[in-house]
């Protein structure tokens, strides 16, 4: 899941009222709850990135483990994937480049005014239904192998 010398350290876990944006993205009401994992990426213990990732909440009846802060070694969705057969089917990735957030610039160690390239990512099952909704933050500069744009693709 990981590159050598990178690990993930999961923040924060819980049940939430999904944000207006989460709730688009999953084909939920605003205010529905959701299961959300925010986790930094440490590349040589150090900040690569930062990242959150929602569920729709009825999968928690399946998969428990969403709600712990530890890190599920399979991934999360291929988690999910494995306890409700749910198979992810096709994603739409969206890419933007934008200043940071304060959150953000002190997660990741940047100084003020800094430059971060985001993914919002939304992965899709068989049946067409949202899956998981991620949106993955990164220093800007780094380079990594991804889709540029808006783009959807068959997994």
């Amino acid at each position: 899941m990981y590159a050598e010398g990178e690990r993930a350290e999961i923040l924060d876990a819980g049940l939430v009222a999904a944000p207006v944006e989460v709730a688009d993205a999953l084909g939920l009401e605003a205010g529905a709850r959701v299961v959300w994992r925010r986790r930094v990426t440490l590349r040589d213990d150090r900040p690569a990135s930062v990242s959150a990732s929602w569920f729709p909440a009825q999968v928690l009846d399946q998969c428990p483990r969403l709600l712990e802060r530890q890190r599920i070694r399979e991934g999360t969705t291929r988690y999910v994937e494995l306890r409700t057969g749910r198979r992810p089917a096709r994603a739409r990735d969206v890419t933007a480049a934008r200043e940071a957030a304060p959150e953000e610039s002190e997660a990741l160690g940047l100084p003020g005014r800094a430059t971060v390239s985001e993914v919002r990512h939304v992965v899709y099952d068989s049946e067409g239904e949202a899956l998981v909704y991620e949106v993955s933050v990164k220093p800007g500069g780094q380079v990594a192998e991804s889709r540029a744009g808006n783009v959807e693709y068959e997994l």
